[in-house]
């Protein structure tokens, strides 16, 4: 009996123990008055009331809270503390504070690198462009391909979103109200009229409007200056035409871009059909300059025929029809076929070939692959003759030399049999030339001579003696199209022929804008190498060869 009446004091101790240090200091003020209020019942808060249940702190809380409770005890060994505080709730923002602070340390560097996956077609759009810019392209093409799968369209919408304001027009500014209105004014109602009249006009119609408009005076160079003098204003129609025909004559193209002075230069230019006629009549830019049959050998010599006249379509002093189904003479001028002489004709090849493999590497797909380019070039003369030259040296460097006379004193160097300096090359050259550098002296030297005609309008039984080239040998031409072209030229050696048949085309819609003119490229449709020994023809293939393109050369052909 008496161990367990020592057993009941010492857990009754500890109890009394456990609860005073469970329970929060205080000053003893406080705690006076805590107490003083506890013994007071109140009719809100009745004495039976039950106090609310504590919440079990984790682990972190509550051993936190120990090392709280001996430093206060240390504090009242020393003396009373100053301030009183709450152990529990001190506890429990200090615990909340680093348990935020984890969880936000591990947001930061578990979730630094994820983002979030796009749903829409259009953010994963973007999430590819942003991909490609950084260089990820295998994360950049899946977006693309989810983004499609989505949407067909979603390029469209990337662009109205991200780029509308470079595609809209710019805002026009608003009238200037303070402005004074001229007493010819017409008044708004007539003025909304005629706008409204102006928007209902064909394009052929608003320019015949323009046929009684003067031309109008230049704007002053300086502001409340007078305007400068413009005499051309005073000069009558019949003086005006003829000093646009010989503009028309000189350069075809300056003429065109007359018609933007002003309204009644773009009248005549559109209803001056005898303007537009001569042109197709003259021999500089028309079809009189057209060579319908060969007018030379290879070499360049001229051949003469025993009637001494050529075959042109239009003829001067002849009753002459408009060809169907054009219906204007700037028509003909424009659409039908004809070779231009104010620049050159540029074919440029790319295509890829597999390169020698090192005696080092061991796998396939470490093999080089090589992408070559190189050049054709074709210059027309009016007398028949062309230069023909295929190398890999850009345009930029041997086009503005490209000529019959640099030519053949390329092939003199050439003859030497040895590589020449720069110095000795241009020794060379004659004094009143103009200067030849050496990269392009030495391309000049493969140029080939040559001659060119095209297939006559006509049947064959009204038209030159020669017919066309036959595409296939034994073949005769199913039907005579005038866009046809055949070229000949040197071959390799003197009893070999290249034969070229070429045929004019006009440019895409899409590239139209680069270059509006038509019937300005040349199409490929056959190239063979002809033995005038064996009388054997061998066939090129065109697999890689593209179309020529016209690009005019300043100073070629301008009269």
């Amino acid at each position: 009996m008496t161990d367990n009446a020592e057993l009941e004091s010492f857990r009754r101790e500890w109890r009394e123990e456990v609860s005073r240090r469970s329970k929060p200091r205080s000053q003893p003020t406080t705690q006076s008055t805590q107490s003083t209020q506890s013994t007071a019942p109140t009719a809100s808060a009745p004495p039976s009331a039950a106090p609310a249940p504590s919440r079990l702190p984790p682990y972190h809380e509550a051993s936190h809270h120990k090392d709280l409770e001996e430093e206060a005890e240390g504090e009242e060994e020393d003396g009373p503390p100053s301030a009183a505080f709450d152990p529990d709730g001190l506890a429990q923002q200090v615990g909340e504070l680093s348990v935020n602070s984890r969880k936000k340390a591990e947001e930061d560097i578990f979730t630094r690198g994820v983002e979030e996956e796009p749903n829409s077609a259009l953010e994963h759009f973007e999430r590819a462009v942003e991909k490609e810019a950084a260089g990820n392209l295998g994360d950049s093409l899946q977006h693309y391909r989810r983004a499609y799968r989505l949407d067909s369209a979603v390029d469209k919408t990337y662009r109205n979103k991200h780029y509308s304001h470079v595609w809209k027009k710019p805002a026009q500014p608003p009238p200037n109200e303070s402005a004074a209105v001229p007493v010819t004014a017409p008044a708004p109602a007539a003025a909304a009229s005629a706008a409204a009249d102006a928007e209902n006009l064909s394009t052929a119609e608003l320019i015949a409007s323009f046929a009684h408009l003067p031309i109008p005076q230049a704007e002053p160079l300086v502001e409340n200056t007078p305007p400068p003098p413009c005499p051309i204003a005073k000069v009558p129609s019949e003086v005006l035409i003829e000093i646009l025909r010989h503009v028309a004559v000189r350069d075809p193209a300056t003429f065109g871009r007359m018609a933007l002075v002003c309204k009644q230069f773009a009248y005549h230019f559109a209803h001056q059909q005898n303007i537009w006629k001569h042109l197709c009549q003259r021999p500089e830019f028309g079809f009189d300059g057209m060579q319908y049959a060969f007018s030379c050998d290879t070499l360049g010599q001229p051949i003469y025929t025993l009637s001494g006249q050529r075959y042109t379509p239009f003829p001067i002093g002849a009753s002459l029809d408009i060809p169907q189904p054009l219906s204007s003479w700037s028509q003909v001028f424009q659409s039908y076929p004809r070779i231009r002489f104010t620049g050159i004709y540029i074919s440029t090849v790319n295509y890829m070939r597999p390169g020698a493999a090192s005696v080092f590497q061991t796998v396939s797909w470490s093999s080089p692959i090589h992408i070559v380019t190189y050049y054709r070039y074709l210059r027309f003369y009016p007398d028949g003759s062309v230069v023909s030259l295929l190398t890999t040296t850009e345009p930029v460097d041997v086009v503005p030399h490209i000529s019959k006379e640099n030519m053949m004193a390329a092939r003199a160097i050439k003859k030497g049999g040895h590589h020449l300096r720069a110095s000795e090359i241009a020794k060379t050259q004659p004094e009143t030339a103009d200067y030849v550098p050496p990269v392009a002296m030495d391309a000049l030297k493969y140029c080939l001579r040559g001659r060119w005609r095209l297939t006559p309008p006509v049947p064959p039984e009204d038209g030159p003696e020669e017919t066309e080239f036959s595409p296939r040998p034994g073949q005769e031409p199913t039907s005579i199209d005038p866009r046809n072209l055949v070229i000949e030229t040197e071959g390799p050696a003197s009893h070999y022929v290249y034969m070229m048949h070429l045929s004019l085309r006009s440019p895409t819609a899409s590239k139209s804008h680069v270059n509006p003119s038509k019937n300005t490229k040349l199409v490929w449709q056959g190239f063979w190498s002809y033995n005038t020994i064996t009388d054997d023809i061998g066939e090129f293939t065109l697999r890689n060869d593209r179309p020529f393109v016209f690009r005019r050369v300043r100073g070629w052909g301008l009269y």
